[in-house]
């Protein structure tokens, strides 16, 4: 079996400061700037055993709340968005399944923020709430041997 590479880094990013908005997807998102006790999240991608991987997020200070998207924003409510190379996919609890589709980079970027009810991405000390890891191609095509024609 080939070796599996996924690196996981989990830290916020260090942004300008200046920056209000951030878009991606054609799609601009507000910042809200997130209370004490400050909301967090991690990440771990395991591989599937059939195929692809499985995303699991790890939040503390959070509780999703699909039932109130678009709604008033609670703080450290909401949901999260994932960006795999940059294609944003709104997610509702702490699984996601990321098909071998889905990784079409030689190194494929997996980017989750937290999110409140509008959508505005939380933020402390101005830095979004987020969790960054990667997961690199090994076969060009055929993910590590799963048989897929």
């Amino acid at each position: 079996m080939k070796s599996i590479i996924t690196i996981l880094i989990s830290f916020f990013l260090f942004i300008n400061p200046s920056l209000a908005q951030h878009k991606d997807d054609n799609h601009a998102h507000k910042s809200i700037e997130a209370k004490n006790p400050y909301p967090s999240v991690d990440i771990k991608i395991i591989k599937d055993a059939s195929s692809g991987y499985n995303l699991q997020l790890i939040t503390k200070n959070f509780k999703f709340t699909p039932e109130k998207i678009n709604a008033a924003n609670i703080m450290n409510e909401g949901h999260a968005h994932i960006y795999i190379n940059s294609k944003k996919i709104r997610l509702y609890s702490e699984w996601y399944h990321i098909d071998d589709e889905q990784l079409t980079q030689p190194i494929n970027q997996i980017r989750v923020t937290l999110n409140a009810n509008d959508h505005s991405e939380y933020t402390v000390n101005s830095r979004p709430v987020e969790a960054i890891g990667a997961i690199k191609n090994e076969g060009g095509g055929n993910w590590y041997n799963n048989n897929k024609r």
